[in-house]
């Protein structure tokens, strides 16, 4: 499969493509291979040269934009001048298109009769969320779904007719996937530790590097025993060790860390008070309201010491400790987690991590470096992960 996008604001990137994404992802979900993402300007005979490209290439392509009433939206006329076919004036469309205008209480523009075109033999996709009309045509050897590039129009299509048309048409092997999400371990890091396993040669391993957690995919083929694959992803857990904090597949569905420290607090009935300095309020925004009851940004760390009577004393873990301590007295939250930090003379900046339940104390440091931005990423993530492995033992 092929995912074509076209357009010149795509190309030039003043239009971030988000529909390649999307239909990457729901495609691989169904167990189609995506061999490219392609993306062309407006330009008649470039869209013809890779549409003719494409057709020798891929079974499948789903295309993006270009069906609009302009001049610069060419897929329709590209495609039939790739195929050598001709364009049929399409009744049922341009009813629609001027169903859609009365509603808006707007007369259709003339321009508009150009969207009801379609190539000869395709079918037409309904559009019930605007006024391009998509279709399915096929070139000489592959298929081709086109469907306007406004990211609504675009997702309803899909959702409501093509995905049913794909399962309907093809039979496809599907593969499982397993993500393992880290935090604190590299990629390169990573691949050294899995090289020692040598897994299975039909396990594909892949990485999506990122901040703060990076991604380790493994792609089973079909098929797979499901006991071998629990087993190949407990073998890669172990010597990941501590940096897998969870993994989504296989019957478990966790995408993100602040979704797992959500799971954990509402399925344990804990609520959270929360006093950061570095992360400036970005930990509390990734907590839910459901179990979040208190939250406490001090800009300066010598703001919450000034709040505690602690001026003077020198920022460490400990300090850390009871603060979290004395604010934990006076809250009516399950957990309280308090995060500190102190900036180096050489530009780094050292965190100080606690969560506290009035019995039993978690604490962690860590020295991070970088923009200010990336300092405020990790805090907050690192704070989270401190908060889940508490969550775990608790």
């Amino acid at each position: 499969m092929v995912i074509f996008s076209q357009g010149d604001e795509v190309i030039t990137g003043a239009t971030v493509d988000t529909n390649a994404a999307y239909l990457a992802d729901h495609c691989s979900a169904l167990g189609f291979d995506i061999i490219r993402h392609i993306t062309v300007a407006d330009e008649l005979d470039d869209l013809v040269q890779v549409l003719q490209d494409i057709d020798e290439q891929a079974d499948i392509c789903l295309c993006t934009g270009g069906l609009g009433p302009t001049q610069d939206d060419l897929t329709t006329e590209a495609f039939a001048k790739a195929f050598k076919t001709e364009l049929i004036f399409d009744e049922t469309a341009l009813v629609m298109m001027k169903d859609y205008f009365a509603k808006l209480h707007v007369d259709m523009p003339a321009l508009n009769r150009k969207q009801a075109y379609l190539p000869a033999d395709s079918t037409r996709i309904d559009n019930h969320w605007g006024t391009a009309p998509g279709f399915v045509a096929s070139g000489k050897n592959c298929l081709f779904y086109c469907m306007p590039g406004v990211p609504y129009e675009m997702k309803n299509m899909l959702e409501t007719v093509v995905l049913d048309d794909l399962r309907t048409r093809f039979t496809v092997e599907k593969t499982t996937l397993v993500t393992l999400r880290t935090m604190g371990m590299g990629e390169s890091a990573m691949q050294q530790e899995i090289d020692k396993l040598a897994l299975a040669d039909d396990v594909r391993i892949s990485f999506r590097a990122g901040l703060p957690e990076n991604e380790l995919k493994l792609v089973f083929p079909h098929g797979a025993n499901e006991g071998e694959m629990h087993a190949t992803v407990n073998r890669v857990k172990e010597v990941l060790s501590d940096s897998v904090f969870a993994v989504d597949g296989l019957g478990q569905s966790i995408k993100s860390l602040p979704a797992y420290v959500s799971q954990l607090m509402q399925n344990k009935g804990y609520t959270l008070n929360v006093l950061e300095t570095l992360s400036q309020g970005d930990i509390a925004q990734q907590c839910d309201s459901k179990y979040l009851i208190k939250s406490t940004v001090f800009p300066q760390v010598s703001g919450i010491m000034s709040s505690f009577a602690l001026l003077g004393v020198s920022i460490d873990e400990s300090l850390a400790i009871k603060i979290a301590k004395q604010e934990h007295a006076s809250t009516a939250a399950t957990l309280t987690l308090v995060q500190l930090y102190e900036e180096t003379a050489s530009n780094e900046t050292q965190i100080f991590i606690v969560v506290v339940d009035g019995k039993r104390t978690l604490s962690a440091s860590k020295t991070i470096q970088g923009r200010i931005e990336r300092k405020r990423t990790i805090a907050s993530a690192a704070a989270l992960n401190l908060l889940r492995k508490y969550l775990l033992n608790s």
